[in-house]
């Protein structure tokens, strides 16, 4: 499986977080200079400015204007994994320890019914690809998931039949289309019955939904997924702001 691509962006944010951990930083410790991390990952500021800004935002980092940045609550949360860091499911599962296999339940092409056209704001009836899957770690069940995607995003920019059991971020990435961010509801449910009965997935038990939109850098939205989380397999952390 094409395993998806990060940008420079979110590379030095993972190292940013990698350099907080190697000095030791605690909450409200005073980060180094723009300066000093300027030379230190040999970057440019505008590029060093963009991935600080990603870590203001998931509430790790606080600017304070002519005094300089400053560890926040939500560093204590960067190994917990916060929900609000947006990543694709296989890259989640593979950061909770597993070893991900996805397997294709299903993929078709559909017309968006009232609640996908809204989802992904498009008109009713637009065609969407509908992708079913399941991934699992040892054979055990993690996340069943069903994605929608506006046909229309795809394009003529793939060669071939795309393989719908891998990436969809990294799908997107070849079109020019990659997913940077979302919106999303969380709540405990259970599989639903038909999923649950024609996948054998009787003993999946109690899963968090996570409903999620998301969007590419210009703004579209791309993705309209239903991933449910093995409750007895996950835990996840939040950021209240």
């Amino acid at each position: 499986m094409e395993k998806p691509r990060e940008s420079n962006v979110e590379r030095l944010r993972t190292g940013i977080l990698e350099m907080i951990e190697e000095l030791g930083l605690g909450f409200g410790d005073r980060l180094p200079t723009e300066k000093e991390m300027v030379e230190r990952f040999q970057i440019s500021r505008p590029t060093l400015r963009e991935a600080l800004k990603l870590l203001e935002q998931e509430a790790v980092i606080d600017s304070h204007q002519g005094k300089g940045r400053f560890l926040a609550a939500g560093a204590l949360l960067s190994i917990a994994r916060p929900i609000t860091k947006f990543e694709s499911v296989s890259q989640m599962v593979s950061s909770h320890g597993y070893t991900a296999e996805t397997r294709l339940l299903g993929f078709s092409a559909v017309p968006a019914d009232a609640v996908t056209a809204e989802r992904l704001a498009v008109a009713e009836g637009t065609p969407l690809v509908r992708v079913e899957r399941l991934r699992s770690s040892g054979g055990q069940p993690l996340v069943y998931s069903v994605d929608w995607l506006p046909r229309a995003l795809l394009g003529d920019g793939l060669e071939g039949t795309p393989d719908w059991s891998g990436s969809l971020v990294a799908l997107l990435d070849r079109v020019g289309r990659r997913p940077v961010a979302s919106t999303a509801n969380v709540r405990a449910v259970l599989l639903p019955d038909e999923v649950s009965g024609l996948h054998g997935l009787e003993e999946f038990g109690p899963a968090l939904l996570i409903e999620e939109v998301c969007y590419a850098a210009c703004g579209t939205r791309v993705i309209y997924a239903m991933d449910y989380h093995r409750g007895s397999a996950f835990s996840f952390s939040f950021v209240r702001k």
